[in-house]
């Protein structure tokens, strides 16, 4: 794959992985404005002022904002997720598709995918804290009559207010998560990290714990997919 062969959801997601790999997670709106417009000018440019050589000297704030606030790509899909006030970060989704593009590209890209020798670490980090949620806790001791929707906003990384991308983008990169686990294991059932070894129950507890709220809280789910004001989000 060559760079005019990728997507404006595919710039930005190798944009916002050179922001984090440069030590800003999260990053800010403007972080990535920029990081765009110096790895893909002829894409995040504003167009009417260019140099000499044909480059365009400044970035398009609004082409970015433009896919990262409302339900475009790299949202829907799970890729980039909002933190705070313009404030923003890779999924775990997002991360290893970055770190395939930049392979692809021929850039360097550090973050290790998930394999029979271990875990990434943040990929570890966020298997930690799906396991130690009450959520995790009292799905595996039968207790899900006991499941409050707080626990399920816990569990995914949402709020009551969270908009309908957001959720999407949440329960996507759970599966994401789910199922690079389940590569990891391999024939041998077991994925060594520095916690507990990981079996194949580890991770039908985890989904388990997944269709049970989605099942309890149909209702306060469905709330927020009808939620149609993304942009402001």
């Amino acid at each position: 794959m060559t760079r005019d062969r990728f997507s404006v959801s595919d710039k930005l997601l190798l944009a916002a992985y050179t922001c984090e790999q440069a030590g800003k997670s999260p990053f800010t709106a403007e972080d990535l404005v920029v990081s765009a417009w110096r790895a893909f000018p002829d894409t995040f440019g504003l167009k009417g002022y260019a140099s000499a050589d044909g480059r365009l000297c400044y970035p398009d704030s609004n082409r970015v904002f433009a896919e990262i606030m409302g339900s475009k790509p790299i949202r829907k899909r799970g890729l980039l997720v909002k933190v705070g006030e313009k404030l923003y970060e890779l999924t775990e989704t997002g991360r290893a598709l970055a770190s395939r593009l930049g392979l692809a590209d021929g850039l360097d890209a550090t973050t290790a995918p998930v394999g029979k020798a271990g875990l990434d670490r943040r990929l570890e980090g966020e298997l930690r804290r799906l396991l130690s949620t009450r959520a995790v806790q009292k799905v595996d001791n039968a207790q899900v009559d006991a499941l409050t929707f707080h626990d399920a906003c816990i569990f995914w990384g949402i709020t009551p207010q969270s908009s309908a991308i957001e959720l999407q983008g949440r329960q996507s990169s759970f599966s994401d998560v789910v199922g690079r686990l389940r590569k990891g294991l391999g024939e041998g059932g077991r994925l060594e990290h520095r916690g507990p070894v990981i079996s194949p129950t580890s991770v039908d507890l985890l989904e388990r714990t997944h269709r049970a709220l989605n099942e309890r809280f149909a209702y306060e789910l469905r709330t927020i997919l009808e939620r149609t004001d993304e942009r402001r989000r």
